[in-house]
């Protein structure tokens, strides 16, 4: 009889000092963002009513057909982890009465089967935005440059951004009709799946991977090239503002998002830090999906960028950055209480505090303090106490300072300054 796994499913992976504090760093940027731009976070259920995804991503599509974690529950409810964000947003705006216009951002992980790659996960991370009651063609370009500024806080300076408007439902079914007849005079050269997608949405064969495929769809029909005039003015206006934004971006009229619920403008951010799998994340413009969903006709605009590329794609900062925390050091048993007390008062000022109870010998509290990656440690002892003071020192650069105890919080701030 085997022994129990002690690892992690294939596809997940595990977030652990220093790498999980860069994590959070990542977050942190973003949700300062996304308070600058107007957006306000929303928390939704990390699983759902399978329905909402299969009403939204379409029933042909390869998140429904390949990729979602589905399971019935107790009841026999069908349930999915969420794949993607929008989805779930969207229902929760109308089930709760969010008054639109509305801007929110969601946080957290999402869940889809594929094969595990560097920077894709079956579980992973992603920041999302919505904009929902927006139609102006600036909003398009202000989220677009919402991601541009995001990268670039983070160190991420080699940003593209892709784009392409894919029309709308008043011009779009000729330009799937002239794909259709294009491609079905080039059927023998598609894959299995491209084939299925002949059927079911045309659009995404231009998605395949397969290097047949990307050969055979190479002259295919452009959708720019059956635009109706409200789609060109709009995919026109988009790229006005994102040149006065100095934005940097090209046109690719081979993008598809993976979901059918986008129309008119698309996008991608993509980084050569990345490797073939270069796509830090996208998203578009989806007028239809609120109506869809059974409310009122809501123009909409969103983004997601996956958090675990991000942090792949962002520069390490080179030597190890010591935390802001304080390790309070005892040098005998008799000293204890007091450290305790110096330990509670540095943490009552709002400072990171932490002492080693267990080792004894001070030479193994400052292992202690190493391997927690303290910044500096106060050093509380019989001869200081004596004469109404600590000694403070410096973890970085060693310097160790006596000073009174009442000017130890103010001595220890200055350290970590």
């Amino acid at each position: 009889m085997g022994g129990l796994k002690h690892t992690r499913p294939k596809g997940t992976q595990d977030f652990i000092p220093p790498e999980s504090a860069r994590l959070r760093q990542i977050e942190t940027v973003a949700r300062s963002l996304c308070e600058r731009y107007g957006f306000q976070e929303i928390v939704t259920p990390v699983f759902e009513h399978t329905e909402v995804y299969v009403k939204s991503s379409g029933s042909g599509s390869d998140i429904v057909t390949k990729e979602m974690y589905s399971f019935k529950d107790r009841a026999g409810r069908d349930l999915t982890l969420r794949p993607e964000g929008t989805p779930g947003v969207v229902r929760a705006v109308l089930e709760n009465y969010i008054r639109v216009p509305c801007r929110l951002y969601y946080i957290g992980p999402h869940f889809r089967y594929g094969r595990p790659q560097k920077g894709r996960y079956r579980e992973f991370r992603q920041l999302g935005v919505e904009a929902l009651g927006e139609a102006h063609p600036m909003v398009d370009a202000e989220l677009i440059r919402f991601g541009v500024v995001f990268f670039q806080e983070l160190g991420i300076t080699d940003c593209l951004t892709q784009l392409t408007s894919i029309g709308c439902r008043v011009c779009r079914p000729a330009y799937r009709d002239k794909l259709v007849m294009f491609l079905v005079g080039h059927q023998g050269e598609l894959c299995p799946d491209c084939r299925l997608r002949l059927e079911r949405n045309p659009l995404r064969v231009f998605d395949c991977k397969v290097e047949t495929c990307r050969i055979a769809v190479a002259d295919a029909p452009k959708p720019a090239e059956y635009l109706c005039p409200e789609c060109q003015r709009h995919h026109q206006a988009v790229m006005a503002a994102l040149r006065r934004w100095e934005v940097r971006f090209e046109v690719n009229d081979r993008l598809v998002r993976g979901l059918d619920y986008y129309n008119r403008t698309t996008f991608e951010y993509i980084s050569t830090r990345l490797g073939a799998q270069d796509s830090l994340g996208g998203g578009g413009r989806y007028d239809y999906l609120v109506a869809d969903f059974g409310g009122p006709e809501t123009p909409a605009v969103g983004l997601a960028i996956g958090l675990e590329r991000t942090l792949l794609a962002t520069p390490e900062s080179s030597p190890a950055v010591r935390r802001k925390l304080v390790f309070v050091v005892w040098l005998a048993e008799s000293e204890l209480d007091a450290a305790v007390r110096v330990l509670d008062r540095l943490r009552a000022a709002g400072i990171p505090a932490q002492i080693d109870f267990d080792a004894r010998k001070p030479k193994h509290q400052f292992r202690s303090a190493d391997a927690a990656g303290a910044a500096c440690c106060v050093i509380v002892g019989p001869d200081e106490l004596a004469r109404g003071s600590l000694s403070v020192k410096n973890l970085e650069t060693g310097e160790q300072l006596e000073v009174p105890q009442n000017t130890v919080v103010e001595q220890v701030r200055s350290f970590l300054r």
